[in-house]
């Protein structure tokens, strides 16, 4: 199949043209000629109908044949140009400067299909590169783009023939607050970024003494002093002697990852919770520390009294923050070389270099002394303590802390009895305090219990269970929140729910308590009532201990009486009504008619 190409004759007469034409066929083209005698015609057939090339003859004046290139140019049309001539004159060189493709003699014709093939070809060989040159260009933008908003910082460093940057990304300048023209011009730039505990390490670069197969870890300094961590991957360029010529290399922010790293290299060796460091890390230390060049080397152990009342009556947040509480008290007494660890739930334990009994028992007074005076939150710190100390270096670390131990639980149980008491006494301060109870209201229930008790004949035991249950029946509601308790608006249904959780919370303080053990069963049954739809248990008739159903009775008559923010004040007369009407169904019929007989014989 033959090639299609347009000719475009220019001056040329048609007679003239035909054995052009016959060699253009026998060369395997299909010419379709078109032909032009003066500039006008030729430019409309430019407009009309694009060419494939242009022949031109001798008979065209040198103004002429510049035309027609300006207008191709103008056109912006790659077409060759063609002229067919006796000789080849003086203004061949200028024509040629023009943009003329090439000149052919008549003589010499039978070249003219060859010379017109190979500059077509030549043509499209431009136009592709014209492409391919666009296309990169584009390609270059799109990638200085993407190098210039990029986070990572991006080098060439040139080891030969002379060290130093060739290129550094825009983004050091963001990063780091310099231009990246500031590295070219300054060869020792690299050790003003570079940490100096890292600038070793990079250097093992230069001198390849390390795998670039490998990144590497670098921290890099800001020209204001932050410091940041940077993983580089390296590109190895070498000559043809397997010389390092430069390097390439991609710098990626690893801050984020080290600093998780850092995380859980600490968390490795300390509390969570507390901060202090951990058994793992005390037992490390021991082993370092048990030296003759420590002597003496002491140890005090510390265990936090009444975390277990804590945790049962208040919840563990409640216990985590009165462990907080007293670690900060340790931290607070012990010297910086001391080592302070958190060694089990409750337990802590300090370690002291060079300190001899004297100075343990100086500090153990100050950590009683700071303890005493620091609260946890719902109740105040209280630690037993015990202390031992290695002076010879025969003598086993092991034995010196569990006399350390010894020391500490025997303190513990001469102070038990008193510290849950204080505990439970500081509780019942708390209770009058948020006014859940006042005094007044304790002095009238106790004077009509008493009446109750009489009329029932109890003993004397059981009349000491109702004097102290009517102290602290409701002793679970210093745990609750005070805007639930001093609400003057009715409860929601959750407060509500929050409210009869009191009972287990006061049920489980009185367990903590030799003293008030005795009456944790009343404590949870107060709120339960006769016809089975109290509260916590659902307890019905006489499955209810019998204080906890006097106490439930009595109290509800006193609150009608001395009413809530919530619920105004009742007379006399109506809450004596309110009481029989809740008989048989919240309080026990038979205490109601000995309440009655009781208040109705009262002012």
């Amino acid at each position: 199949m033959l090639k299609r190409l347009k000719v475009l004759f220019f001056k040329v007469l048609q007679e003239e043209a035909e054995p052009v034409l016959r060699l253009l066929k026998d060369y395997g083209y299909n010419p379709g000629p078109m032909y032009s005698g003066s500039i006008k015609e030729f430019s409309d057939l430019l407009n009309n109908d694009l060419c494939t090339a242009i022949l031109a003859n001798d008979r065209s004046d040198l103004s002429e044949l510049s035309e027609v290139l300006q207008l191709l140019k103008k056109k912006r049309l790659h077409i060759p140009v063609f002229v067919i001539s006796d000789s080849i004159g003086d203004k061949a060189e200028k024509l040629i400067d023009e943009g003329i493709s090439d000149f052919v003699k008549k003589d010499d014709i039978l070249r003219l299909p060859a010379i017109i093939n190979r500059e077509l070809r030549s043509i499209k060989e431009r136009e592709k590169l014209r492409k391919d040159l666009k296309t990169l260009k584009t390609s270059e933008g799109h990638f200085r783009k993407l190098v210039e908003s990029s986070p990572d910082i991006l080098f060439i460093y040139s080891l030969k023939p002379e060290k130093g940057f060739r290129y550094v990304s825009p983004s050091v300048e963001k990063i780091l607050g310099y231009p990246g023209g500031y590295f070219i011009k300054n060869d020792g730039a690299i050790y003003e970024v570079v940490h100096p505990d890292d600038q070793k390490a990079f250097e093992k670069v230069t001198m390849q003494k390390i795998d670039f197969k490998n990144p590497i870890e670098v921290r890099l300094v800001s020209k204001k002093g932050r410091v940041v961590w940077y993983e580089a991957m390296i590109t190895p360029v070498y000559d043809r002697h397997g010389r390092l010529l430069l390097i390439n290399g991609i710098m990626r922010d690893i801050n984020k990852k080290k600093r998780e790293e850092e995380r859980l290299t600490y968390l490795s060796f300390h509390d969570s919770l507390t901060e202090v460091y951990n058994r793992a890390y005390y037992m490390e230390e021991v082993k370092r520390l048990d030296t003759f060049r420590q002597l003496p080397l002491s140890v005090i152990i510390a265990d936090v009294n009444g975390l277990k009342l804590v945790n049962d009556a208040f919840g563990h947040d409640e216990g985590d923050r009165l462990l907080k509480s007293c670690t900060e008290v340790l931290k607070k007494c012990c010297r910086a070389d001391d080592i302070v660890a958190r060694f089990g739930g409750d337990e802590f334990t300090m370690l002291l270099p060079r300190t001899g009994e004297k100075d343990v028992s100086i500090l153990f007074k100050r950590i009683k002394k700071f303890s005493a005076n620091t609260m946890g939150n719902k109740i105040p710190l209280s630690v037993s303590i015990g202390k031992a100390t290695k002076t010879n270096p025969d003598q086993d670390f092991k034995g010196v802390i569990k006399k350390a131990e010894d020391d500490m639980y025997k303190n513990k149980l001469v102070e038990s009895k008193s510290i849950i008491t204080s505990i439970i006494s500081y509780l019942e301060r708390t209770l009058f305090e948020k006014s859940i109870r006042t005094k007044k209201h304790f002095k009238i229930l106790w004077q009509i219990i008493s009446d109750i008790g009489r009329k029932l004949k109890l003993s004397d035991d059981k009349m000491d269970d109702l004097r102290l249950l009517a102290a602290v029946h409701d002793i679970g509601k210093v745990a609750l929140l005070d805007n639930i308790l001093h609400k003057k608006e009715s409860l929601t249904g959750s407060e509500w729910q929050m409210i009869k959780k009191h009972p287990e919370i006061g049920y489980r303080i009185a367990m903590s308590s030799n003293q008030l053990s005795s009456i944790a069963e009343y404590i949870l049954s107060v709120h339960e009532r006769w016809d089975g739809k109290g509260y916590p248990r659902g307890l019905r008739g006489k499955k209810i201990p019998l204080p906890a159903r006097i106490i439930s009775l009595a109290d509800s008559y006193v609150i009608m009486r001395e009413g809530r923010p919530y619920k105004k004040a009742k007379t006399k007369k109506e809450a004596i009504e309110e009481i029989r009407r809740c008989r048989g169904t919240q309080f026990d019929s038979s205490l109601v008619d000995i309440l009655l007989g009781v208040v109705g014989s009262k002012n």
